[in-house]
């Protein structure tokens, strides 16, 4: 699959990940009780980071702007090829740290790391949005 169409693939997979999102998100809930919403969200939200970086990578593949070897370098990469700003450059390369907790540390995770990577969910979806119009 060539990078044009691997794009497309994840941007849809993104948009999907989003909707699931928006069904089950905590915001609508004050009940921290609620330990299936709680994974479930968990869940969600590390496949929209991972489908995040891989849109990025995919993206810099397509520029032919170099060969990421972390997550962090992706933001540097586009933040270079002048594709995203310091802000989200920033932002995604914190959400670098949230990605790995999340996928090595699941036992540890808690209800304050989740409450990081919502916070910053406009931003993410900035950066999703950014990637979009790179490639059009």
């Amino acid at each position: 699959m060539d990078h044009h169409t691997r794009v497309l693939t994840i941007c849809s997979d993104i948009d999907r990940f989003f909707s699931d999102y928006d069904k089950i998100s905590l915001e609508r809930t004050t009940d921290k009780s609620d330990v299936t919403r709680f994974h479930a969200i968990s869940m969600v939200l590390f496949t929209i980071l991972n489908l995040s970086f891989e849109l990025g990578e995919e993206v810099i593949g397509l520029r032919h702007a170099g060969l990421p070897s972390t997550y962090r370098d992706i933001f540097r990469i586009l933040w270079e090829e002048k594709l995203i700003d310091e802000n989200i450059r920033e932002t995604m390369s914190h959400m670098v740290y949230y990605r790995n907790r999340l996928a090595y540390q699941y036992s540890g995770l808690n209800y304050e790391d989740i409450d990081a990577i919502i916070s910053n969910i406009d931003i993410i979806k900035n950066y999703i949005a950014k990637m979009k119009d790179s490639i059009r």
